[in-house]
């Protein structure tokens, strides 16, 4: 079983809904959450993609953004799915692959956190993203960065399924999407300093003749 794949990660939210367990806890990724809480905007409709077990989905749930959660684990989607109804959240869970999913209602808000996968599907991810993307609607992307194998905290994962600023922004541009930020942070954890890919970016508006 390759560590990425569908049948990886399938097995590990199963062992974990199993165990009552969370491989990643309730709280949403730090700089996802500084993002959002930025937006002027009043929330809308957002897709989290590759979304886990929805701590980013339920907690913009929570600050009144509608949402729907894709993953390609079953399990995971289950469990969204029964924390959502015992919840009474507003988000809906998609059994999706990241690759192929497109919103059908325009959404105001993607999110892509550690969606990690090789450079072509990862391209193709972001593709999906832009154009579920409403005009004006933004897209938010955080990584496990390659340079995090070199100079950071390497850990297992291979770097076939790291990227990079100029892998994620190229992507975006292609997509029709206009770049706000591109770039790399460290950050520091428990096992020492880790380096994370940003990607913010925006589907444009029509320019008003």
């Amino acid at each position: 079983m390759t560590p990425g794949s569908r049948d990886f990660w399938e097995g590990r939210y199963a062992a974990s809904a199993a165990d009552g367990t969370s491989l990643w806890g309730e709280a949403p990724n730090g700089w996802v959450a500084d993002r959002v809480a930025a937006l002027a905007p009043a929330p809308g409709l957002a897709v989290d993609l590759g979304a886990g077990e929805g701590r980013n989905a339920f907690w913009l749930a929570g600050r009144g953004w509608r949402v729907v959660a894709t993953d390609f684990s079953p399990s995971a989607v289950a469990g969204m799915t029964s924390r959502a109804t015992a919840a009474g959240a507003d988000v809906g869970a998609v059994v999706a692959d990241a690759t192929a999913w497109r919103s059908p209602e325009p959404a105001d808000l993607a999110v892509l956190c550690y969606l990690q996968l090789p450079p072509e599907a990862l391209a193709a991810a972001i593709a999906r993203a832009a154009e579920s993307l409403a005009e004006g609607g933004l897209l938010l992307g955080i990584w496990h960065d390659r340079e995090d194998v070199a100079r950071g905290l390497g850990g297992t994962m291979t770097p076939a399924i790291r990227t990079t600023p100029e892998e994620t922004g190229a992507a975006a541009a292609g997509a029709g999407l206009t770049i706000e930020l591109s770039g790399r942070r460290d950050r520091e954890t428990a096992a020492g300093i880790a380096c994370d890919c940003l990607l913010i970016a925006r589907r444009p508006a029509p320019i008003d003749a």
